[in-house]
């Protein structure tokens, strides 16, 4: 008999245009809202205050949360906060901030830990994050791609590596998620691109793992139909409709590669986006179909049981495959994402220099380990190459 197995997911989920609002219900004392100077430019890290404020919390705001928030920010916003010492942390923003306020009530009620003890790098951390019993969280997404209010992980960089290295701990899922399609309506069309295509990777990858379940592979085949169906017309500006599912569909896809994994693509865009400073999101729409079709000698019938829900006819893995690839393809060009890193503009003199050290590391990086077929570091060559020229032939 096996073990069993749980399905995480935040206590509550609250979701619909307007429900922003539920943070003054949120119970406490005082509240915490770690967020980016974006939001506090736009208003709502002060909608926010005023909603805790109702509710009779003490509300304040840390708001220098940077893109791939590094651990160093995190350690600051312990140090500065420890006497006031919130209950209540709020994560308002894209992945960055969501990403940062998990990692900060580690460090706040566990504040003797150290990062390099409890985060993956190229193994299983040296200790697991102890509970979390002081403090409840709450995320709020203002971007539709990162899934971060919906899963039990915290990316952070290391600048003395460096490197992005997780934190994964069941204690940090957020407690409360707010789904609210009205925060994600100020997204940039190139945002709204990269974090479509960035839940668009999770969606995928999370059903065709081999830590896909039942239970996560409904979440993980809704996200997909999601996406592909709504994201053309949420980019093109013009459908709000297609823009509030798009938003759904990042916390689904959230929730699927929190029970599942995410795999090779995650592996491969990791390495390229730190080096050559992509966004998360593009560098995975670039690489992910090249991983489907090499994936797609392994994981066939999968990709064949997402193509049918897209309502393609495919008769045979082999042409689930390429319509999969083909679709994803034509979808990134009206998105206006390049085909491959080198017509993104990364020099290739650069790129090929790092491309063993690349293969290496994605070797060992843990979501490779979940990928559906398992590479050799020259397989892994042969990839990232094929992402950068282009070249189907190479996969």
């Amino acid at each position: 008999m096996s073990a069993p197995r749980a399905f995480r997911s935040p206590r509550e989920i609250l979701w619909g245009r307007g429900s922003f609002a539920h943070l003054q219900n949120i119970p406490g004392r005082r509240v915490l809202i770690v967020t980016d100077r974006v939001m506090t430019a736009l208003g709502i890290a002060e909608r926010a205050k005023e909603y805790f404020r109702k509710g009779g919390l003490e509300a304040q705001v840390f708001d220098e949360v940077e893109p791939e928030p590094s651990i160093d920010t995190v350690l600051r916003i312990r140090d500065r906060y420890r006497e006031f010492a919130p209950d209540v942390i709020a994560g308002i923003g894209g992945g960055s901030p969501i990403d940062a306020s998990k990692a900060f009530r580690i460090f706040s009620e566990h504040p003797h830990l150290a990062f390099e003890e409890i985060r993956y790098l190229t193994g299983l951390p040296k200790v697991a994050v102890p509970p979390l019993r002081k403090t409840i969280h709450v995320a709020a997404a203002s971007t539709s791609g990162t899934g971060s209010d919906a899963t039990h992980v915290a990316v952070l960089t290391d600048p003395r590596i460096p490197a992005k290295c997780p934190i994964r701990s069941p204690g940090i899922v957020p407690t409360v998620t707010i789904v609210d399609p009205d925060l994600a309506d100020t997204m940039p069309p190139t945002v709204l691109a990269d974090s479509g295509m960035d839940a668009l990777t999770h969606a995928i990858e999370s059903y065709v793992g081999i830590a896909a379940n039942p239970f996560s592979r409904g979440m993980s085949l809704q996200a997909v139909v999601l996406v592909m169906n709504h994201l053309p017309a949420a980019f093109s500006g013009q459908d709000r409709g297609a823009r509030e599912q798009m938003h759904y569909a990042a916390t689904i896809a959230g929730l699927g590669f929190a029970n599942s994994s995410n795999g090779l693509c995650h592996a491969v865009a990791d390495k390229v986006g730190a080096a050559f400073k992509l966004s998360h999101g593009r560098a995975n729409a670039i690489a992910l179909p090249y991983v489907i079709a090499f994936n797609g000698t392994v994981a066939g019938a999968a990709f064949m049981e997402i193509a049918r829900a897209l309502g393609y006819r495919a008769e045979n893995p082999r042409e689930a495959v390429q319509e999969l690839v083909g679709r994803i393809s034509r979808i990134a060009g009206q998105l206006g994402i390049p085909g491959s890193y080198r017509e993104v503009g990364i020099p290739e003199e650069a790129y090929r220099a790092k491309v063993k050290e690349f293969a290496a590391r994605a070797l060992v990086f843990p979501v490779t380990s979940m990928n559906p077929r398992q590479p050799t570091v020259e397989e892994l060559e042969s990839l990232f190459t094929a992402c950068f020229t282009g070249d189907y032939g190479l996969v």
